[in-house]
């Protein structure tokens, strides 16, 4: 069933091109390794008349070369193989596509003027000519009983609208091979099968194998047998290569293509394990080597591939394993750098949650599907000397390319990475974009709202975030700001600093201002954390702490009147009912009330009868907090005429007056 050709590279010279493959799909027989898995599971199935076999399985895996190679590797009597490409056809009319597979077959084979090709306007007026008369013509021409399209990039038809080829492709191709049974397809796709339900809708039946990572044997035949006679390898050195690869077919050939441009370049042919973190990453440990530059685009691609919570939560698991190298220093060891690699299932989301992220389902979800598609695998077992394998105590799970690990901790940090959250909701993001805009002329009650509307569809939008913070600065609403500010300040600390100081600032004074002393002290001992050497603050903390020195004036002082337990007064200080000093009080609070009532501006006659009455409430709970008094009686010379404000200050005063004379007796 199988063809296996022969290989043979001896022979090569130096200056001969790299025989490592980065930037294609591999063709050359002789270069391709592994898989007869792969081959078997499709020669079963064709001999078991299967008429359409999907293969699926990450992008840069080796999909397209395993295409290539089927009709190398699988070999049927009966059977012709016709490789196709769909790539670029996604938004074409379908008798432009059809005409385009004709067209593509016809030259594979060089069959252009033997058979004919159907125009598109043909195709246009009747679709089936191409299952119908096409593809039996060629059949006849290859002299072969059965034919099978090979459909690269199947999944890019997924995206469809109503009148292009793929609102109309998949039921073609469904139709056609129930009809002719002499017609097979293997598609291949590069998204998980769940993601494609109409793709899955029509051919529920059909069998289908992932195209996954080398096995150790396959994988050093790829490391080993393309530069034989030339590059030496030893055990250690291929083991550090897999290490970095994990088997995955592009980033071997990636990290060998570098390898042997190194050791054409030294003229030195030995490979060691040096060389190939050298090639990675320069021997310091960055991630800026050869490798990762030669195959920025690869990379880049294999990275598109995934939806926008999962990559979020992939830079997250990156950076678990180089925030632990950095604690380690350079005093690690081979085996602590392999244990700091290693992450349990909760610590992604949590470094999530330390950089201001909010969890949602949507984000644990991304997590599952990482391990689910093998982009973050669990750490096998120990295997002790005798043999014994002891499972670590708490499941652990690691990058499963330590290449693109390095890649990402470079190109996409997680503190860059998590501001694309903004995006998973674009209703969400919509309405910000309108909402920043309204701000432009005022902060007004409705972008509070609006903003808030954001933050509650989309909790991670950041940019609702910090203007929402600043929009409730901006109001003086600090309690409310400084909520947002703590979570902005974990998003991005550079960016929050100066507004986050200024609402900490501000609201120290104005805690300071209403008597809450530890309260304002609280938050400017917040506000030296986060900037030491804050002069503004240090002087505004001083000026608290001094007055938190005469904190024993300003507890709360009785000014019930004593009696002598009869209901009585003592006889040397019982007063006339006239003279008691509380209805005096009550009597002259009544005329500064409507005093105030009367004269206070309309914009603060609110606020100020509504700080007049903390004052009145010493005649309610009989008792006076001093603090309180002073806070009001500020708050009347800042705010009032100076008529007013004397008023309401000799009140006060006499208040204070009167509590201290009662404590004292």
């Amino acid at each position: 069933m199988f063809s296996h050709n022969r290989r043979n590279l001896e022979g090569f010279s130096s200056n001969q091109r790299n025989p490592y493959i980065i930037g294609r799909p591999i063709t050359e027989s002789e270069l391709f390794f592994g898989r007869n898995t792969l081959f078997q599971f499709i020669v079963d199935n064709l001999v078991q008349g299967a008429q359409v076999i999907l293969l699926h399985g990450q992008r840069r895996i080796g999909k397209s070369s395993v295409l290539a190679q089927i009709p190398n590797f699988v070999d049927l009597e009966g059977f012709e193989f016709v490789p196709l490409s769909l790539e670029g056809d996604s938004q074409k009319p379908l008798a432009e596509v059809l005409h385009e597979l004709a067209r593509d077959s016809l030259e594979h084979f060089d069959l252009m003027g033997q058979v004919a090709l159907p125009s598109i306007a043909a195709l246009k007026h009747e679709p089936k000519l191409f299952a119908d008369r096409f593809l039996p013509d060629l059949r006849k021409a290859l002299k072969t009983q059965n034919l099978v399209l090979l459909l690269d990039e199947f999944d890019a038809m997924a995206d469809y609208d109503s009148d292009a080829a793929p609102g109309h492709l998949f039921p073609y191709l469904q139709a056609a091979v129930y009809e002719h049974k002499e017609l097979f397809i293997i598609p291949v796709v590069g998204r998980q099968l769940h993601e494609l339900p109409m793709l899955l809708g029509l051919f529920r039946e059909a069998p289908n194998q992932e195209v996954g990572f080398l096995d150790n044997r396959s994988a050093e035949q790829l490391i080993t047998q393309p530069a034989r006679g030339l590059l030496e390898y030893t055990p250690d050195t291929i083991a550090a290569i897999l290490e970095l690869s994990a088997g995955h077919p592009y980033f071997t050939q990636l990290i060998c293509f570098a390898l042997f441009a190194q050791a054409r370049e030294d003229d030195r042919w030995k490979i060691t394990r040096a060389d190939v973190h050298r090639v990675v990453d320069n021997g310091q440990g960055t991630g800026r080597g050869r490798a990762i530059e030669l195959g920025e685009g690869g990379i880049t691609w294999f990275w598109d591939g995934l939806p926008l919570a999962e990559r979020v939560v992939f830079s997250a698991a990156a950076e678990i394993p180089e925030l632990k190298l950095a604690k380690l220093g350079e005093a690690a060891t081979l085996q602590d750098e392999y244990l700091a690699l290693q992450f349990t299932e909760a610590e992604p989301l949590e470094l999530l949650v330390d950089c201001g992220v909010v969890l949602t389902e949507t984000l644990r979800q991304a997590e599952l599907n990482l391990f689910e598609w093998k982009f973050l695998q669990p750490v096998p077992m120990r295997t002790t000397r005798s043999g014994t394998s002891i499972p670590p105590r708490i499941a652990a799970y690691r990058v499963t390319i330590e290449l693109v690990r390095r890649w990402l901790v470079r190109k996409h940090s997680i503190r860059r990475e998590i501001w694309q959250l903004e995006h998973l909701n674009p209703e969400a993001h919509q309405l910000y974009e309108t909402v920043k805009v309204m701000r432009q002329s005022a902060t007004t009650v409705n972008v509070l709202s609006g903003l808030s509307r954001v933050l509650n569809a989309n909790p991670n939008h950041f940019g609702a975030l910090f203007e929402l913070a600043e929009s409730l600065t901006e109001l003086r609403q600090f309690s409310q700001a400084l909520k947002h500010y703590d979570r902005a300040y974990q998003v991005d600390p550079i960016r929050a600093k100066d507004g986050y100081l200024q609402a900490l600032h501000n609201y120290g004074e104005e805690l300071r201002e209403e008597g809450h002393l530890e309260n304002a002290i609280d938050v400017l001992e917040k506000a030296l954390e986060i900037e030491p050497d804050n002069e503004e603050i240090e002087e505004l903390l001083e000026k608290v702490h001094k007055e938190q020195q005469y904190s024993e004036y300003l507890t709360p002082i009785s000014i019930d009147v004593r009696t002598n337990g009869n209901g009585k007064y003592p006889s040397s200080k019982e007063p006339k009912p006239e003279e008691d000093d509380l209805v005096k009080l009550q009597q002259e609070f009544q005329q500064l009330w409507d005093q105030v009532s009367g004269e206070a501006p309309r914009e603060v006659k609110d606020q100020a009868l509504e700080r007049l009455s903390e004052v009145g409430e010493v005649f309610t709970t009989k008792k006076l907090n001093l603090a309180t008094m002073a806070y009001v009686k500020q708050w009347f010379l800042k705010r009032l005429p100076p008529s007013l404000a004397s008023a309401v200050s000799r009140f006060v005063e006499e208040v204070v007056d009167t509590a201290i004379e009662k404590k004292d007796d």
